[in-house]
């Protein structure tokens, strides 16, 4: 039998379809390999997986209790702030409250109040009326505590909240000890307040002044006070 032409060219065309087709199939069972794992590489490989889940939790849960433990050290922290404030000012108050009662030393900025007896008694006046007494202290005592006076002293003699001023004949006794004029009384407190204070119209000096007794009142930067001796 004679092949025709086109016979020819059909045979062909099938022979390389079938040499592609065969060709496809080595290809793809060659790179077509499944990786299978042993059990015991399966095993392994979840067993880690369920390891790094259970850090994580636990990271999880670590990272959580220390934000909370951090929050509680503010707190405490504040509230040692808090008590230290607290402490500290009322340390504060008892030192002052001992300044007050003599049993610490004191020392700072205040003023000097001078009592003198006048220079010129009359004659025919009564002498008692010239000179300094023990109301006239008390008063300018009364005015320095009254404008926040820490600490008081009668020449040199400080004051305290049980003390005892009186007229001896010429002389001021201070809880016994007996002082002559002129009388310095210094006062550990704010200058400026205590100045303003004693020079008030109608106030200590001029009550004094109209009671014939001589004032003289210095600021000074520094006044230094003992402590009461028991």
């Amino acid at each position: 039998m004679k092949l025709k032409g086109k016979h020819v060219i059909l045979s062909l065309v099938l022979l390389v379809f079938g040499f592609l087709v065969t060709f496809s199939y080595q290809q793809a069972k060659t790179n077509s390999r499944v990786i299978q794992l042993s059990n015991q590489e399966w095993e392994r490989d979840y067993f880690y997986r369920e390891q790094l889940i259970s850090l994580e939790e636990k990271n999880k849960q670590l990272r959580s209790e220390l934000d909370n433990k951090r929050q509680e050290i503010q707190t405490i922290e504040n509230m040692l702030g808090n008590q230290q404030s607290v402490i500290g000012e009322y340390v504060q108050i008892k030192k002052d409250l001992q300044m007050v009662t003599g049993e610490l030393p004191v020392k700072g900025e205040g003023i000097e109040v001078t009592l003198s007896d006048a220079d010129y008694i009359p004659s025919e006046e009564n002498v008692n009326q010239y000179i300094v007494h023990d109301r006239h202290v008390q008063l300018v005592i009364n005015e320095l505590y009254s404008a926040g006076a820490q600490a008081i002293a009668i020449n040199g003699q400080r004051i305290y909240k049980d003390s005892f001023i009186s007229c001896v004949g010429p002389v001021i006794s201070v809880d016994g000890n007996p002082y002559p004029a002129p009388f310095t009384i210094s006062a550990i407190g704010d200058t400026e307040v205590l100045d303003i204070s004693l020079h008030l119209t109608n106030g200590v000096i001029d009550l004094l002044v109209g009671d014939n007794i001589e004032v003289e009142v210095e600021n000074k930067d520094t006044i230094e006070m003992n402590a009461r001796i028991s």
